[in-house]
């Protein structure tokens, strides 16, 4: 009887585990479901008998250093905690601690998949769960509606459900963001870093094997996943993936390196021209994909309108100084961060609109989030918890195309991409991190008899290469723009029908720190714009019509700013049209449809040389707002330049609207 039992619960846990993967590419709370019914009958096993006991011993590690970190961040809120009434109530909804749960798969998938008689099926149920990932991505991919949200609507669209991110056309047919069945792109971003490195990894050790269907199945599953991956555009995930498959090529243990395949001249040549197309549909899909072409240029730029990690970074870092030993407690981070964030909105006003709509749930880094939240032993715990995976990847001489654990190594792509999102912090990317963490070491477990280890102190010099490198190059990335001024960083945003000259006059939009002679009567620079795209209109973000702080109160004193025309110009407008135009202050990500927009008025200007300013007359508020954003509104500017010289290069005028739309009439607080 009692062996029928145990029967019974390694059957049901198989069963569930293997339903858990198929789940959660499609739904979260099923997959949590299924997770928690592998949970309930895998913990029992631990107990039933001595094999089992032995198993739990070699992950007591891992398992309990990433366990102390939940445990710091409790005993952190308690420490913060003023009054305990609400606090377990606050603490387990909206900290960190609330995902703890999730971490008890990590120890039930690793005793599934320590028994060879379960890795077969598992083997086939990850590659099931990697092909439902990629063919979602690829139907939201020319999906204009959320797939989550219309299947679970009953697949129907709803009025006022948010629509896809367009994205650009090939031809005819009109591209989108793919998200799959996720809710973001950065959560479907996290799935396909978990899935794809393994399919690579696995498609390169059966290379030698005879090429049948499957093989054909597995190309194709590669190529339509990483062209998924490409779409999706989350640049941290291309990161992490890059990382792993570096790795993979220099680390001698699971090489691809070795397994490189001998071709001969003639597919040489044929990989060749393969190569060669995709290279050419990839500037093909850059030139008329506006989105790709956006994600790839803000890489190498400082100045650009997706700056809010800059601010999230700027003003956590104050939060780890400050609270170094013991955190600000789970669940505090987002308050903590508005404080901070709320002095340098008293520093410089013009933020707060941008401050506002920066998300601060999380640090948009894992590691320096667990800091913040935790103290500095949280984020050495979190440094180990890597350590205690990056071991068995280098140590491990497995290098079987049957192997389990290969198919899980995406678990290494985000600890690089955890640099720029907090990716375990989100429970549709944490719960099958965990799961693939047990896996791959379960899997490395079954295998301890049959394969080779590297015993030496050079896997040691590996694994703090492999954490210490992308640390390293993450602060060097970050600190000369941490050094950056808030206001340096800031950008108003710009909208136009033509991209061109959204770059033009963001290039052209002078800073707050700049004087008037360095920048305006510095030599003009000669614009690439064309006669005809010199005269299309744009529109600037502006400035608010109450005035910080909360409660906000109206703003009394004229909104203007400057167009400066450096003196010898040549080709420069004689007038300007500016269309004053009032816009809602609320953010729209948070509320899912857009800002409503009305003209309210139109001035001419005429400009010469020097300084012009520009006074804009009328258009004040004189209501109160209860908070912000209610009843606050922007007024933006929509700016028509009119009278250039056809015959020649245009000379674009430089804007300057001081610190909040007051260069006429400075305004003090």
């Amino acid at each position: 009887m009692k062996e029928q039992i145990w029967k019974g619960l390694e059957s049901i846990s198989r069963i569930s585990l293997c339903l858990f993967l198929l789940a959660f590419p499609q739904s979260v709370s099923v997959s949590q479901i299924f997770a928690g019914l592998t949970i309930a009958t895998t913990y029992p096993l631990f107990f039933g008998n001595q094999e089992n006991r032995e198993t739990w011993k070699r992950l007591q590690i891992p398992f309990f250093v990433f366990l102390g970190i939940y445990i710091l961040t409790l005993i952190s809120s308690l420490i913060s905690a003023e009054t305990y009434g609400p606090f377990f109530k606050k603490f387990i909804k909206q900290s960190e601690f609330g995902d703890f749960w999730m971490l008890f798969l990590f120890p039930a998938s690793f005793l599934i998949a320590s028994k060879e008689k379960n890795q077969k099926l598992l083997r086939g149920f990850l590659y099931a769960s990697a092909a439902i990932s990629v063919l979602l991505g690829c139907i939201s991919l020319f999906s204009e509606v959320r797939v989550g949200k219309f299947v679970s609507n009953g697949f129907k669209y709803a009025l006022g459900d948010r629509l896809q991110h367009y994205s650009g056309n090939i031809g005819p047919i009109k591209l989108y963001l793919p998200i799959g069945m996720m809710n973001t792109h950065l959560t479907f971003g996290g799935l396909l870093g978990l899935c794809l490195p393994g399919l690579v990894a696995d498609w390169f050790a059966g290379w030698n094997e005879k090429k049948g269907k499957t093989f054909i199945f597995k190309t194709i599953l590669i190529f339509a996943g990483f062209v998924v991956l490409f779409f999706n555009q989350s640049r941290s995930i291309w990161l992490g993936v890059g990382f792993i498959l570096l790795l993979l090529i220099l680390n001698g243990n699971l090489s691809l390196r070795e397994k490189l395949p001998n071709l001969s001249l003639r597919w040489k040549l044929v990989s060749g021209i393969l190569i060669f197309c995709v290279f050419i549909s990839a500037g093909y899909l850059f030139r008329n994909n506006w989105l790709i072409q956006r994600s790839i240029s803000q890489i190498f730029e400082v100045h650009n309108t997706e700056n809010q990690r800059y601010y999230i970074y700027k003003n956590t870092i104050p939060l780890i100084r400050d609270h170094l030993w013991i955190g600000v407690g789970g669940g505090n981070y987002k308050d903590s961060h508005w404080k901070e964030s709320s002095q340098m909105i008293f520093e410089d006003e013009q933020l707060w609109y941008e401050l506002y709509i920066t998300p601060r749930g999380h640090a948009h880094n894992d590691l320096l989030h667990w800091m913040t939240v935790g103290g500095i032993f949280a984020g050495i715990f979190f440094l180990l918890f890597w350590g205690n995976l990056f071991h068995p990847f280098f140590q491990n001489k497995l290098e079987s195309k049957k192997s389990l654990s290969i198919l899980t190594i995406g678990i290494f792509s985000l600890f690089p991409a955890g640099f720029f999102q907090c990716y375990l912090l989100d429970d549709e990317v944490l719960l099958p991190f965990f799961v693939f963490c047990g896996i791959f070491l379960g899997g490395m477990s079954s295998q301890k008899d049959k394969t080779s280890f590297d015993k030496s102190k050079l896997v040691y010099f590996k694994i703090f290469g492999a954490i210490g490198i992308p640390i390293l190059l993450y602060w060097l990335f970050w600190i000369p723009r941490l050094n950056l001024k808030p206001l340096e960083v800031y950008n108003r945003r710009v909208r136009s029908v033509d991209q061109a000259i959204v770059r033009t006059v963001q290039k052209n939009i002078l800073k707050l720190e700049s004087t008037d002679t360095q920048e305006t009567l510095s030599p003009p620079d000669f614009s690439d714009l064309t006669f005809a795209q010199a005269r299309i209109p744009f529109q600037i973000e502006g400035c608010l019509t109450h005035r910080y702080p909360n409660p906000p109160q109206p703003r009394k004193t004229p909104f203007s700013f400057t167009v400066y025309i450096h003196p010898s110009a040549q080709n420069f407008p004689q007038e300007t049209e500016i269309t004053i135009v009032s816009r809602e202050s609320f953010d729209q990500d948070q509320q899912y449809w857009a800002q409503a927009e009305e003209d309210l008025g139109k001035i001419q200007v005429s400009l010469k040389t020097g300084k012009n300013p520009v006074l804009i007359p009328n258009f004040l508020l004189k209501n109160s707002s209860p908070e912000f954003p209610n009843g606050v509104y922007f007024r933006d500017f929509r700016i028509t330049f009119k009278g250039w010289k056809e015959d020649r290069k245009i000379e674009f005028p430089k804007l300057y609207f001081g610190k909040i739309c007051d260069t006429v009439i400075p305004l003090t607080r």
